[in-house]
């Protein structure tokens, strides 16, 4: 079960830094886009648009390195599963509301928020939940991670994971065809 766990921590920081890294970086290269995205989702009070924009990429940022070190990894995944779910609840609703907005949670993006941006969290959530309960279960007598040459099918699998959650909007683009005009007034 150790070899396992090790595993499955390897594979579940890697994907919650990645992802959160990417998702930090994209918010904090285009700060104003970010923030317009978030008054358009209508998910928090106008007044703190600005508070939202300028804490989420910090907050993402300092998870994206807590998963990696010991005393804090517990905390750290804990709070990136909340968060995620605070971000699935917030998609979730401004699908159910029929807002025709981007989510802008990696940058600069035209693709409207959708069910492949709810699958993406749901792959995002399972490795930060997944990272929680590695955490958990480590042994405090055995290696975080595996030894490097058995470390590579993780590393693999997480790189192309995180790929994948990271290009939720390309992906959806490519496979949604081009995007009739914006018919919906955004407040």
């Amino acid at each position: 079960m150790n070899a396992l766990t090790e595993h499955l921590r390897l594979i579940c920081c890697l994907v919650a830094s990645l992802v959160l890294g990417a998702s930090a970086l994209g918010k904090a290269r285009a700060p104003r886009e970010f923030a317009d995205a978030v008054l358009r989702m209508r998910v928090v009070p106008a007044r703190t648009v600005g508070a939202v924009a300028v804490g989420m990429p910090l907050l993402e940022a300092v998870l994206a390195v807590a998963v990696w070190i010991p005393p804090l990894a517990t905390w750290a995944f804990a709070a990136a599963t909340g968060l995620t779910v605070a971000f699935t609840a917030a998609l979730a609703s401004v699908i159910a509301r029929g807002i025709d907005t981007s989510c802008s949670c990696f940058g600069v993006s035209a693709a409207p928020v959708g069910p492949a941006h709810l699958v993406r969290n749901a792959a995002l959530l399972v490795a930060v939940g997944a990272g929680f309960a590695a955490t958990l279960l480590h042994d405090s007598g055995t290696a975080l991670f595996p030894a490097f040459p058995e470390a590579l099918l993780g590393l693999f699998v997480a790189i192309c994971t995180s790929a994948l959650i990271i290009a939720t909007d390309v992906l959806s683009e490519v496979f949604s065809g081009p995007r009739a005009a914006n018919t919906h007034p955004t407040h």
